[in-house]
């Protein structure tokens, strides 16, 4: 189970709580709760963000490997490599971020 879903059943047990016990606790319940479902809805839309995001940088550096081969394939050998490396390198690290924060 996500964290999200299990925040969201936290949220949902405390309404059902809320509900139940009314009064001025129901009402602060119902306060706290809106704020936790804001905070959840900002946590998504920040992963759908940076999701974005490192989909761009991602096709940006198959792109920019792409348009290089050309290029690469002109300078001495020892230069080619360490130029390849660095492209290699750099799709690693994106690829590393999105298994990290599971995007």
């Amino acid at each position: 189970m996500s964290e999200t879903v299990k925040v969201e059943n936290a949220l949902n047990a405390a309404a059902s709580v809320g509900a139940a016990v009314g009064g001025p606790v129901g009402v602060a319940v119902a306060a706290g709760l809106n704020v936790g479902e804001a905070i959840v809805n900002s946590v998504m839309a920040s992963q759908s963000a940076n999701a974005d995001a490192l989909a761009t940088a991602t096709a940006a550096a198959s792109t920019l490997a792409t348009a290089a081969a050309p290029m690469l394939a002109t300078l001495p050998i020892q230069d080619a490599a360490k130029a390849q490396a660095g492209l290699g390198l750099l799709q690693t690290i994106l690829a590393d971020l999105k298994s990290i924060f599971g995007l």
